[in-house]
């Protein structure tokens, strides 16, 4: 089903045009023309599905992670970066799409990296960070782990 209100089924259609750098019979991947690092790239269905990935049918979540994957390896070989970050949030436009950010400066060897810096978040403001934390409170962590896994 496509909707004709949602610019990502225009895009798929090729009714508007992109930078293409993958696609299959039920997936592209274009550059984001608004990329906050090089080679940002956004890997869409065909099939429009509301951004909220976690309802997304069981089959085809399993083949969009999978193609996720197989973009994201070729991100880091053809970009030359050792990985490439996967985000699907789901706000900016109700069709579901995965956010690949290619991580550049890293070396070949797993070097762990904590930035400096704590932010926390009472309300989603459009955007998330990598930035830890400040360290929870143990009693508050127990309520929430309750609250999660009680029958």
């Amino acid at each position: 089903m496509k909707k004709d209100d949602c610019i990502f089924c225009k895009i798929t259609a090729g009714e508007i045009p992109s930078y293409k750098v993958y696609e299959d019979e039920d997936f592209i991947g274009i550059l984001d023309i608004f990329p906050n690092t090089k080679g940002m790239t956004l890997l869409i269905p065909k099939e429009h599905y509301d951004s909220y990935a976690f309802e997304m049918p069981d089959d085809v979540y399993t083949k969009f992670l999978l193609t996720a994957k197989k973009l994201g390896k070729v991100l880091d070989k053809k970009l030359g970066v050792a990985r490439t970050a996967l985000v699907m949030e789901g706000m900016g436009v109700n069709h579901v799409h995965a956010k690949l950010y290619p991580l550049w400066g890293l070396g070949k060897d797993f070097v762990p990296m904590i930035p400096e810096g704590e932010h926390y978040y009472e309300k989603y403001q459009g955007y998330l960070t990598t930035l830890l934390g400040p360290k929870a409170d143990d009693e508050k962590l127990k309520d929430i782990q309750n609250l999660i896994v009680e029958s």
